[in-house]
């Protein structure tokens, strides 16, 4: 069975494709003022899907825009999944399942999946979560930072006259001149900070963590880290993949 997975976030909608519980490929992303360019990439497909299933924690209207796309299309109804307080082999730590996002719990899906746990897993989207699973999958809390495009945002807001900068995958530490040190800030700030978080983490845990990033700013943010970690970009994916 070839299933159509759909990931709509706070500023893209992301997809891949998957059969007998596994993705094809890797995913791929377009922006929310983009949809139409996100229809012409499905209407290209070879082979219709069989079945629609998706995780949405963004991008207000675009979930009803897709439904009725893929109805119009292919007659078929996109099952929208909700965090469960136990599903997929993880237990949620949160009192109200539903104020977890659903992304999150997938992903940790994932890394149950992938044979990953215990994990201290890392989304690094347009928010950064941390979330921490142990070997029988109860997830044991999380925590929630801005993400490298929410901190470039919330800076242009509080400081116009700074400037923007584009990142970059080499950035130094130390600087000479603003454009390099806000650079500098965003990457290795970020990357330090989620050091620590992943230490403590594991100073706090009885069992050794594997951790594991995932998400679309992953790759980047991991190369200004000083620690080895487990790259997994599609982990929301797989984790929704390997749901029956």
């Amino acid at each position: 069975m070839t299933d159509l997975l759909i990931d709509v976030g706070n500023s893209r909608t992301k997809w891949i494709l998957a059969e007998d519980g596994h993705v094809r490929g890797a995913a791929r992303a377009v922006g929310h003022g983009d949809i139409t360019a996100l229809y012409d990439e499905w209407a290209g497909l070879r082979v219709p899907p069989q079945r629609i299933r998706g995780v949405a924690v963004g991008g207000a209207g675009m979930v009803d825009a897709i439904d009725e796309w893929i109805a119009n299309r292919w007659g078929l109804a996109p099952q929208w999944l909700q965090t469960p307080a136990l599903g997929g082999g993880i237990r949620i730590a949160y009192s109200d399942p539903a104020q977890l996002g659903t992304d999150r719990w997938l992903a940790m899906v994932g890394a149950r999946a992938a044979d990953y746990l215990p994990a201290c897993i890392v989304d690094c989207g347009s928010a950064i979560t941390l979330d921490v699973v142990d070997s029988d999958g109860r997830h044991q809390g999380g925590l929630i930072m801005p993400g490298l495009a929410a901190q470039r945002t919330g800076i242009a807001r509080v400081a116009p006259a700074l400037p923007a900068v584009e990142l970059s995958t080499r950035a130094p530490f130390l600087t000479d001149n603003t454009h390099d040190a806000l650079t500098s800030g965003y990457l290795h700030g970020t990357a330090m900070a989620l050091q620590g978080l992943i230490r403590r983490a594991m100073a706090g845990s009885p069992e050794r963590l594997t951790p594991l990033f995932t998400g679309g700013d992953a790759t980047l943010v991991a190369r200004y880290l000083d620690m080895d970690v487990r790259l997994r970009p599609d982990l929301v994916f797989e984790g929704l993949a390997s749901i029956p």
